[in-house]
């Protein structure tokens, strides 16, 4: 399913304000219950958390928090480079052969990588 518009979350932030229900959190629950329609005629029904994030992003920021932009790391590599997670692996393998696997022997392997349950 393809991201809502500024559109689609302009009507939901709009619907808040007519919705029935004596506090925001009612009305913004009420709101939750129905259903939206894109330029295109696609429904959206959003959870009362999305809407509530949406409404708090608006009041802080204007109709620029609403809009949608892409991931700044798109196409950037991840902080851990494909060579390292192939060393981890490797490394575990051994631990996970069979009947094998024994906690105290992963317990070693968390202290080499640095990582704690």
């Amino acid at each position: 399913m393809k991201p809502p518009s500024e559109y689609v979350k302009m009507k939901v932030l709009a619907a808040i304000d007519m919705a029935e229900g004596k506090t925001i959190r009612d009305r913004i629950r009420t709101v939750s219950k129905l259903s939206f329609e894109d330029e295109e005629g696609h429904p959206f029904r959003f959870t009362w958390r999305t809407i509530e994030t949406w409404r708090l992003r608006y009041r802080k920021d204007g109709i620029t928090a609403v809009e949608s932009r892409p991931r700044s790391d798109k196409g950037k590599t991840r902080k851990i480079h494909p060579e390292e997670i192939l060393e981890a692996i490797e490394q575990a393998k051994p631990f996970f052969r069979g009947n094998d696997f024994r906690l105290t022997r992963l317990s070693q392997l968390e202290g080499d990588f640095g990582v704690s349950r």
